[in-house]
């Protein structure tokens, strides 16, 4: 990863994280837990920041709509806003203590492991889901108010635009950035959210188990290494040798904390603020704070809609806690204020379902779901950790609602398995209730269980040794870090040679390349037509946004731009059986066109490519 990509993305964490942090200030300011034990800490200010930036991307993507695309649009505009908000918070920007050799020695560690790959190699972007994120992203930087996609005329995206805001929020902070970049920063965000989510759930329950549950949730991988006895990490899930350890996509969500950064992961992390504000606040009988709790449910399904179906349960799960008399009230101001903000994105979403004929299936291929012994067993130590952790909370009624929500996440986990096993396509929609987005809550919860387990026994371990008990637990996050340290090494090998994906490395992607100097001239309201080859034509879509006249996807047939509404999808493929969309722009290999005419001329895979504008 080159100095200026690894500065711009920590630029972009830095002030996208400080104006989150005066905003989940000024929310914890008006959530009071309901009880003084554990008063927000470090911890509970950090996540709250990231979740104040999550509100501070969707105000911006809210106004962006109404303005018909000028605030992302228009460069000095979220900069100026960001400034405003710095300037009106700046007394709420105290940190307070901070255990700096801690967080030090921790940081070092999840860098060492989870980021040497993206610096040796380069990039942490693969191919998959990324892309399109890319060009929706470059879409909303280019002024369209909400994005459409590469189709032409009956592109119409139905995908959640949560992660797309907080990618263009994170661009505009930065001049010369690039949502390349925001997808690097995001992958940094996540090192430290994930195990932030973990702690502050944890803390509920015991308030000195929060670094017990965030070592729990980022270090300890299965026992696949034992099989593979070499650094082993496997980018296909079908073609997986080692059971669902060493896995992409695993069931142990630990493995998710390798690049890329996706939206079920910052999904995951807004469904920790959720649970948490639920839990904080589900007592207590103050309307104004169930509706921030209410929001932050909604804030969830903007950034994944199955992700949002277990926040749904939860919600519905947290409301058996409520004070009896004011139960009914909690579900009304809950619900309400999880609609208003989840709407939207779903109110037009909705609007064009019913306008445009339903959905049709856009998904090539399911991932790979496991059956459920392997997908447990990939947790390694954690699996015990937790049914041990999860024991020990059962006994104090207190603190039954994250049980609960456990108890909630298994049953939704089950229903996902009948998913798979009775092949419901639920309109189109297979993975709202895929086991892959099932898993990431249940091992959040896991690790929380099971470092209340380690806190557990060390205190049992340290009443007879202090040294027995700190070799004890040092000693299970040293075997439970085997498989996360070997899948880093085989990780950075793969990412070196551009495998599996991560080809944004190469030299055809890097500023001056032909790509890059092609997409400059390009934008979401031209249509590009690229002969030849159609990997450029959508690496065009990546960079700039643009719409493509022609695009085969070899696993699609007739749709293979993707859209996801039924009618527009048939006009599209009627479209194209007619010949085709005029073409604003024409890419081809240069012997097969006038150099004099070209925009742009240069090499993309070891062929020389030129741009030419059609004339109108």
């Amino acid at each position: 990863m080159s100095a200026g990509t690894l500065a711009g993305a920590f630029l972009q964490l830095v002030l996208l994280g400080s104006v989150g942090w005066v905003i989940g200030t000024l929310i914890l300011e008006r959530v009071h837990p309901d009880e003084p034990r554990p008063a927000p800490g470090l911890p509970e200010r950090g996540l709250a920041a990231f979740g104040g930036a999550i509100v501070f991307s969707v105000a911006l993507m809210t106004m962006h709509i109404v303005t018909g695309g000028a605030v992302f649009g228009i460069a000095g505009v979220v900069p100026a806003i960001g400034a405003a908000v710095l300037v009106l918070g700046r007394r709420r920007m105290r940190v307070g203590s901070v255990p700096v050799l801690k967080l030090t020695l921790a940081a070092a560690v999840l860098l060492v492991v989870y980021m040497t790959p993206a610096l040796a190699a380069g990039s942490s972007i693969r191919t998959g889901d990324p892309p399109w994120h890319l060009g929706w992203s470059q879409q909303l930087l280019a002024g369209e108010p909400v994005p459409t996609g590469p189709a032409p005329e009956f592109g119409r995206n139905a995908y959640p635009w949560g992660l797309h805001a907080v990618m263009a929020t994170a661009v505009r902070f930065v001049p010369m950035s690039t949502p390349m970049v925001a997808l690097e920063m995001l992958h940094l965000a996540l090192l430290a959210a994930i195990p932030l989510a973990a702690a502050v759930l944890a803390r509920r329950i015991r308030p000195d188990t929060g670094w017990a549950a965030a070592g729990a949730v980022s270090l300890i991988g299965g026992f696949g290494w034992v099989s593979a006895r070499r650094a082993a990490f496997i980018t296909s899930p079908s073609e997986a040798r080692y059971g669902a350890d060493l896995v992409v996509a695993s069931p142990n969500s630990v493995y998710e904390l390798f690049p890329p950064g996706l939206p079920r992961e910052l999904g995951l992390v807004m469904l920790a603020v959720a649970a948490w504000l639920l839990v904080a606040t589900v007592r207590l009988d103050r309307p104004n704070q169930w509706a921030i709790a209410g929001a932050a449910v909604g804030l969830v399904g903007l950034l994944s809609v199955p992700l949002f179906v277990t926040a749904l349960l939860w919600l519905f799960v947290a409301g058996g806690f409520a004070l009896k008399g004011a139960r009914a009230r909690w579900y009304l101001t809950v619900l309400a204020s999880a609609a208003a903000v989840f709407g939207l994105w779903a109110g037009p979403v909705l609007s064009q379902f019913v306008r445009f004929g339903g959905f049709v299936n856009i998904t090539p291929q399911l991932g790979k779901e496991w059956p459920l012994p392997v997908a447990l067993a990939s947790w390694g130590l954690l699996l015990p950790l937790a049914i041990g952790g999860l024991a020990l909370v059962w006994r104090d009624r207190q603190r039954m609602m994250l049980p609960a929500f456990s108890v909630a996440t298994a049953v939704l986990l089950m229903v996902a398995v009948a998913r798979g096993r009775f092949d419901w396509d639920l309109g189109g929609n297979a993975t709202l209730l895929h086991q892959g987005r099932m898993w990431p809550p249940a091992h959040l919860l896991g690790a929380v269980f099971a470092g209340i387990a380690l806190v557990w026994l060390f205190d049992r371990l340290r009443s007879r040794a202090v040294p027995l008990a700190t070799a004890t637990v040092a000693a299970l996050f040293a075997v439970g870090s085997i498989s996360p340290v070997l899948a880093s090494q085989a990780l950075t090998d793969e990412m070196r040679s551009h495998k599996g994906g991560f080809a944004y490395a190469r030299p055809d992607l890097q500023p001056g390349s032909f790509t890059r100097r092609a997409a400059a001239f390009l934008g979401p309201e031209d249509i590009v037509e690229v002969r030849g080859d159609d990997g450029l034509g959508f690496l065009l879509f990546q960079l700039s946004g643009v719409k493509l006249a022609s695009y085969d996807d070899p696993r699609l047939e007739g749709n293979e731009l993707r859209i996801r509404y039924r009618d527009l999808a048939t006009d599209y493929v009627d479209t194209m059986a007619r010949g085709g969309f005029a073409a604003d722009f024409l890419v081809l290999p240069a012997p097969d066109g006038d150099y004099r005419r070209a925009l742009v001329q240069g090499t993309y895979e070891d062929r020389e490519w030129i741009l030419v504008q059609l004339s109108s």
